[in-house]
C-alpha cells in the first residue's frame, strides 16, 4: 500500500543534489588449483591456519590455497547442473501453443523426493510471462499510478513481491532497461513546451534519490529471497531465515586447542515437511541450498575481492557442514568439561551476589521485627480520615483507579543469581526445529554438491561448490586426510533489471531446484519412511 513512500520526500526537495550513479563492479578473484595438488602443509594444520583469520585484512591467498579452492567463472548452465536434463527445455516449451499447455503440463511433471510432482511447462510459462513484464508498467502497478490512455495495468501475479523490492532498487540504482538521459549542462535551458511535456513528479516511476552504496542491505536480501521463492515454492521448498546464527565450526584435532567458528549472514532454502502439523510448527528439512546477499559495491583492491570470495567460501562450507549433520546429534561446546560441571569457589556455597546482600539487610531491619519489639506507635490523629477523603475526591476527572503496586514480588529478581550458580555448557548452536538432511546428495561419491545463489549490486549468480567429505572431517577435528580440490562453478551475473536475463536466471534456479529435489531411485522418501524408526526423533523435536 505504501510502496515507494521512501521516495516521496525527495520529490518535493528539488534543491537536493543527487550523486552520480554507482558504477557496477564485480570481484575478479579466481584462484586456481591443480587437480592433483601437492600439499604444502599437513592437513592437521588447516584448522590452525584458518584460526589465524581474525579480521578481513588477515585473509590471504594462502588460505584459499590451503583449502584447495578452484573457481571456474562464467560457467554455462550445463556445467553448473550436474545433470543437464533437469534444465527446462526452453526452446521446446516456448513453441507450445497456449491451448495445449494443460495437456502438455502433465507430461512434463516429474516425481520429487517429497512425494509430489514437480512443476511443468504451464508453471514455467507463467513465471516467464511475469518476469518479462516491463519495469515501468510493473512499477506503476506497485505505486498505484494509473496506466496511460490505451494501456492496461500490468498484472504481476506471483511476481508482485519481486517487483515491489525491485522498485525500491530504482531509488538507488539506475534501471539499466532504460537508456540513461543526458544530463543538461548549466548553460542549457529547457523550453516551456518541454516543461509542459514532462511527467509530473507524483506520476514518475523511476526516481533515484541516492546511490547504490546507500541502498539498505535488507533490500537486496528481500529481492533475492522474492526471486528464488518464485521457483522454490513450486518445488515444495521455501526460503527461511535461520533461527540460529549460521556458523562454520572449526575444531582442532588436539583437545587442548580451543575450537572457533566463522559466522555468516546467509539464508537457506529448506524443504517444507509434508505433515501439516510439523509444517505449522515451523519444522524445516535441509538445507537444500543457500542464499548470500552482500552489500559490497567497491572492488578496487585485492583485499576486497578476497573478502567477498571468503564470504562465499564460508557460506558453502557451513551449508555442507549442516547438510552432513543428518542422523547426528549435537555435542555442545564444553559438555562434560570441568568448567561446566565443577561448582565455583572451589565447591563452596559462596557469599551473596548483587542485591542478595540488600535482601539480607532488609531481613535484619526494623521493618521486619515483630510489633511487640517496636511498640505500638499509633498514627497521628486525622491522618486516616484525610487520606480517605483524598481518595474519594480524586483529581479533576474524579477518583483515580487503584494503581498497581510497583513493588516487586519478594524474591522475584533473585532467580538470575540462582541461574548464575548453575553450571551449564553454552547454549546449543543447532536449530531444534530443523531436520538436517543432505537433500539431493549423490551417495557414495565422497563429496556433496552445494548450491549458493549469490547477489551483488542488482545482479545475481548461481554457484555450485563440490565439497569433499574428507575436508569436512578435517574441519570437525577428524583424522588427517587428503582431499580433492574444492571446485566452484560460477555462472555469469544476471541483471535483475533486464527481463531477458531474469528469465535466464529463473531457468538456472529451476534446474538447480529440479536436480536437488529429484526422486532418487532406491531411497525412501519422506512419505514412505514414516515407520523406519525415525518416529522417535520426530517425537523429541520441539513443536511448541
Amino acid at each position: 500500500m505504501f510502496a515507494g513512500i521512501s521516495q516521496i520526500g525527495a520529490v518535493h526537495d528539488a534543491t537536493r543534489k543527487i550523486l552520480p550513479p554507482t558504477p557496477v563492479r564485480f570481484p575478479k578473484c579466481v584462484p586456481k588449483t591443480e587437480d592433483k595438488f601437492p600439499p604444502t602443509r599437513d592437513a592437521g594444520s588447516l584448522v590452525s591456519l584458518l584460526q589465524t583469520v581474525h579480521r578481513p585484512a588477515d585473509i590471504k591467498p594462502l588460505h584459499f590455497e590451503a583449502l584447495k579452492i578452484h573457481v571456474i567463472p562464467d560457467a554455462s548452465p550445463e556445467e553448473l547442473i550436474p545433470d543437464a536434463s533437469f534444465l527446462p527445455p526452453s526452446k521446446d516449451w516456448d513453441v507450445v501453443p497456449q491451448e495445449e499447455l494443460p495437456e502438455a503440463n502433465e507430461q512434463t511433471r516429474k516425481p520429487l523426493n517429497n512425494g509430489n510432482l514437480s512443476p511443468g511447462i504451464q508453471t514455467y510459462r507463467e513465471r516467464q510471462k511475469e518476469l518479462l513484464i516491463d519495469n515501468t508498467a510493473a512499477f506503476r502497478t506497485i505505486r498505484r499510478i494509473p496506466a496511460p490512455v490505451g494501456e492496461t495495468a500490468a498484472r504481476l501475479g506471483n511476481a508482485y513481491e519481486f517487483y515491489k523490492n525491485l522498485e525500491f532498487f530504482s531509488g538507488y540504482w539506475h534501471d539499466t532497461s532504460i537508456p540513461p538521459k543526458p544530463e543538461p549542462s548549466s548553460e542549457e535551458t529547457t523550453s516551456e513546451e518541454e516543461k509542459k511535456d514532462a511527467t509530473p513528479p507524483h506520476l514518475q516511476t523511476h526516481i533515484r534519490t541516492g546511490t547504490g552504496l546507500q541502498l539498505p542491505p535488507d533490500y537486496r536480501q528481500n529481492l533475492l529471497t522474492a526471486f528464488v521463492k518464485l521457483v522454490a515454492y513450486d518445488f515444495g521448498c521455501n526460503v527461511s531465515f535461520p533461527r540460529t546464527e549460521p556458523r562454520l565450526h572449526l575444531t582442532p584435532k588436539k583437545p587442548s586447542d580451543p575450537p572457533s567458528y566463522f559466522n555468516s549472514s546467509v539464508t537457506f532454502v529448506y524443504r517444507t515437511p509434508k505433515e501439516r502439523a510439523m509444517a505449522r510448527a515451523g519444522v524445516v528439512e535441509g538445507p537444500v541450498a543457500a542464499l548470500s546477499a552482500r552489500a559490497s559495491t567497491v572492488f578496487i583492491t585485492k583485499a576486497e575481492e578476497w573478502l567477498d570470495l571468503a564470504r562465499e567460501v564460508v557460506a558453502v562450507l557451513l551449508t555442507a557442514q549442516q547438510r552432513s549433520r543428518e542422523k547426528k546429534t549435537e555435542k555442545r561446546f564444553g559438555e562434560g568439561k570441568w568448567w561446566t560441571t565443577t561448582p565455583r569457589w572451589g565447591g563452596g556455597a559462596g557469599g551473596p551476589i548483587g542485591r542478595e546482600g540488600d535482601k539480607i539487610d532488609e531481613l535484619a531491619g526494623p521493618e521486619k521485627l515483630p510489633a511487640a519489639e517496636l511498640g505500638d506507635v499509633p498514627p497521628p490523629p486525622g491522618t486516616r480520615v484525610a487520606s480517605e477523603v483524598k481518595r474519594q475526591i480524586g483529581g479533576i476527572n474524579g477518583p483515580s483507579p487503584n494503581k498497581r503496586s510497583k513493588k516487586v514480588k519478594e524474591g522475584g529478581n533473585m532467580q538470575i543469581y540462582d541461574n548464575y550458580r548453575k553450571m551449564n555448557p553454552p547454549g546449543p548452536t543447532w536449530d531444534r526445529k530443523a531436520k538436517y538432511m543432505s537433500i539431493g546428495k549423490v551417495e557414495g561419491v565422497g563429496y556433496d554438491d552445494v548450491f549458493l545463489v549469490s547477489a551483488l549490486n542488482h545482479h545475481i549468480c548461481v554457484v555450485r561448490a563440490r565439497i569433499p567429505e574428507s575436508l569436512l572431517e578435517v574441519l570437525d577435528g577428524g583424522e588427517e586426510k587428503e582431499w580433492e580440490r574444492v571446485s566452484m562453478w560460477r555462472s555469469k551475473w544476471f541483471d535483475m533489471y533486464l527481463g531477458k536475463e531474469r528469465v535466464e536466471a529463473m531457468e538456472l534456479v529451476w534446474g538447480m531446484m529440479a536436480w536437488l529435489m529429484r526422486k532418487i531411485e532406491g531411497l525412501k522418501g519422506p512419505v514412505e519412511d514414516e515407520d523406519d524408526g525415525d518416529d522417535g526423533k520426530a517425537e523429541k523435536m520441539d513443536l511448541s
